[in-house]
């Protein structure tokens, strides 16, 4: 497989971008000199390495996932309403929450797992876009968001940059990292974030990670300078 392949990321049948999802201001969108690119990938997929590779090259990051975290530090809005979901059994003796417990019981019960996006999502946004005015003259952002597709907030990026292995090499890195993590629970984390191959179809940029680690290098190498390059389509 190649690894750039020029895709189309909206469809008139793709589902509407939550409400919560708006960029008034044009943050997100690319132009000649600054490129404003998304990067997702499945659990295990080699994403952060990816991440990590972009910004040794020269692009800022900003991780949608280090902003949740944030959002449910101790005390703050975000933190107080995951607790009234999830009890005071699920913050540890500092306040903070417990992750592991939480990320067990929410890839058990989807119903969960919907309500703590709900109020982690439009937070996170809000402190991407802030973010964004703040490195609004940097020539390369990439906004790492895991979710990307499954938040159905994809058609507000381009380019896109999708990361991903075959969900028996996610199930296999996973395992290999976090052992305690039950064989059940690898598979219904991996199951929930579905199969890449409707994410290859509507991404920009294509990093097939089922090699070797200097592969991974040669691709992600390619994608940088292909973006510096070519923005990618504008999203109309």
């Amino acid at each position: 497989m190649e690894e750039t392949l020029p895709k189309l990321t909206k469809r008139p049948e793709e589902p509407l971008p939550p409400e919560w999802s708006s960029d008034p201001e044009g943050l997100l969108k690319s132009r000649p000199g600054l490129i404003r690119a998304a990067l997702t990938g499945g659990v295990a997929s080699g994403k952060s390495t990816v991440a990590e590779l972009l910004i040794a090259f020269g692009a800022d990051l900003i991780d949608f996932d280090i902003l949740a975290r944030q959002i449910l530090e101790p005390e703050l809005p975000g933190w107080t309403k995951a607790v009234e979901l999830f009890g005071h059994k699920m913050v540890n003796p500092d306040k903070t929450l417990n992750r592991a417990k939480i990320g067990a019981l929410v890839f058990k019960k989807p119903d969960l797992r919907k309500k703590l996006e709900e109020i982690v999502h439009p937070q996170a946004w809000e402190l991407m876009l802030k973010r964004l005015s703040e490195l609004k003259e940097s020539p390369l952002i990439v906004i790492d968001v895991p979710l990307l597709f499954e938040a159905r907030i994809n058609s507000l990026f381009s380019p896109v940059v999708l990361c991903f292995c075959t969900p028996v090499q996610q199930y296999q890195r996973l395992r290999g990292r976090d052992p305690h993590k039950g064989r059940g629970l690898c598979k219904k984390i991996i199951k929930s974030q579905g199969p890449p191959s409707e994410k290859v179809r509507l991404s920009n940029y294509i990093i097939n990670n089922s090699g070797s680690l200097t592969e991974l290098i040669r691709q992600t190498k390619k994608v940088w300078l292909d973006l510096q390059a070519n923005p990618g389509p504008e999203i109309q």
